[in-house]
């Protein structure tokens, strides 16, 4: 009885023998497409074309304003098609908003690292400087658009854009207030201090050219000279002077202090 279902057997069995490896490398492929869609470069690949994509419409909206930008010019600078951009952004509004949001997130992210580090406030107010100096000049572009183009964005947006920029304000307006508190700056008004350095420093974007005789370092290292010692020149003697008539003024108050908690009276309880 055996002998006859042979035949039958052997087919069956050649056949799952021969679809078994291809049946593997069907598997095989389909968890390397899984992984491949879940691998962080793949995140990173994707990051990578939206900040491709936003500089490309900072340059665009920044020479040529938004009104005048097309997404075909946007989509022309990147080297891809309009229907390739539609997919990663539908709009040119939408584009404009992400602008917007990429610019607010540049000059907040900066600025929170300064006030987190444990630093005298003088200090922290010339990183605030450089901070505010380099981001004129490394993101020319999105700063255009961020100070050009917000009557061009949706009022809810706009509305939102002006929140941020009152609370980033703040945060330059509340170090300059530590540093009153703390006897280490002039006692004016912080919202008028930060006004005026924000001024000045904002002010780059019309003018600052990379590839000019002066770095970001240099503008910087000017600017900070200029708050802290005006632009009279200063005779090195003078200020040797000064500075000994501070110190003097210092000691005599540290002295005064002393006097003062060496003549109170002791506590009998303790």
């Amino acid at each position: 009885m055996g002998a006859p279902g042979f035949p039958l057997v052997i087919p069956a069995y050649i056949t799952a023998f021969r679809l078994l490896p291809l049946l593997r490398a069907l598997e095989s492929s389909k968890r390397n497409r899984m992984a491949l869609e879940k691998r962080p470069g793949r995140a990173r690949k994707h990051a990578l074309r939206e900040e491709e994509m936003l500089q490309a419409a900072a340059a665009c909206f920044g020479e040529q304003g938004y009104q005048a930008t097309t997404l075909e010019a946007v989509a022309e600078r990147l080297g891809i098609s309009r229907v390739t951009l539609y997919r990663y952004c539908p709009s040119k509004e939408e584009l404009l908003v992400r602008v917007f949001e990429r610019t607010i997130a540049i000059f907040q992210r900066g600025l929170q690292q300064i006030c987190a580090q444990d630093l005298p406030p003088e200090e922290r107010l010339r990183q605030v400087i450089r901070h505010q100096v380099r981001l004129m000049a490394d993101h020319r572009n999105f700063l255009t658009v961020f100070f050009s183009e917000e009557g061009s964005l949706p009022p809810d947006k706009a509305r939102r854009a002006r929140v941020e920029r009152r609370s980033y304000d703040e945060l330059i307006e509340g170090v300059i207030r530590e540093g009153i508190d703390a006897g280490r700056l002039a006692p004016l008004p912080p919202k008028l201090v930060s006004f005026a350095l924000l001024g000045m420093c904002n002010w780059l974007y019309q003018w600052y050219q990379p590839d000019g005789p002066l770095s970001a370092e240099e503008v910087a290292r000017i600017f900070i000279a200029i708050v802290e010692r005006g632009y009279l020149a200063h005779d090195p003697q003078q200020e040797i002077l000064r500075r000994l008539d501070r110190v003097e003024t210092a000691i005599t108050e540290l002295r005064d202090l002393l006097q003062a908690a060496s003549l109170k009276p002791q506590d009998s309880s303790l």
